[in-house]
């Protein structure tokens, strides 16, 4: 039997390096640090634009003091007064009352319309051939859905005038009381 040189050695063989493979792996090592150092420029540049950025928003802060709203003279306001009650009253809505009241009964006759724009109210004084009839108009104002709180506020017969009418005043609100 011949002498068998057995090669027993369980280590892995080390592999040898080549140049091409060191070359490229510097290569990556040295963009990897450049990356880095170019992130970390960026977040110190956008560091300071914020601190400079906060120090113009306060120097401007500081700056604009709030205005103060000027005095009015009596007679200013008083002309604020006034338009804004005109204003009121054009808003009003004119057509739908006149049509609710005319869209009463014939024979009742309207002698007095006061209308209220600030509290959005009406009274009206009217004469009726009797009872039944100022009922009826009552009746009439109060299941119309333009009107609210239709109260008869008071009524008289008239003995002094031909036929005896009954006069009597109502008072009813429009649209959403304030």
């Amino acid at each position: 039997m011949k002498n068998v040189h057995l090669d027993l050695d369980f280590a892995p063989k080390r592999r040898k390096v080549s140049l091409p493979a060191l070359g490229v792996l510097a290569t990556a090592i040295l963009l990897f640090i450049l990356t880095v150092l170019q992130a970390a420029f960026k977040v110190a540049e956008n560091a300071r634009q914020s601190g400079l950025i906060a120090n113009a928003n306060s120097a401007i802060s500081r700056s604009t003091a709030p205005v103060k709203p000027a005095r009015l003279s009596a007679s200013e306001t008083a002309r604020i007064k006034f338009v804004r009650q005109t204003s009121s009253t054009l808003a009003t809505p004119w057509a739908d009352l006149l049509l609710v009241l005319e869209s009463a009964p014939s024979n009742v006759a309207l002698l007095q319309l006061d209308p209220s724009a600030s509290k959005r109210s009406l009274s009206l004084t009217a004469e009726a051939a009797g009872p039944a009839e100022m009922l009826n108009y009552l009746q009439t104002l109060q299941s119309d859905k333009r009107l609210s709180n239709v109260v008869l506020v008071s009524h008289q017969v008239q003995l002094q005038a031909p036929g005896t009418p009954w006069r009597f005043k109502v008072r009813a609100n429009w649209g959403e009381t304030p």
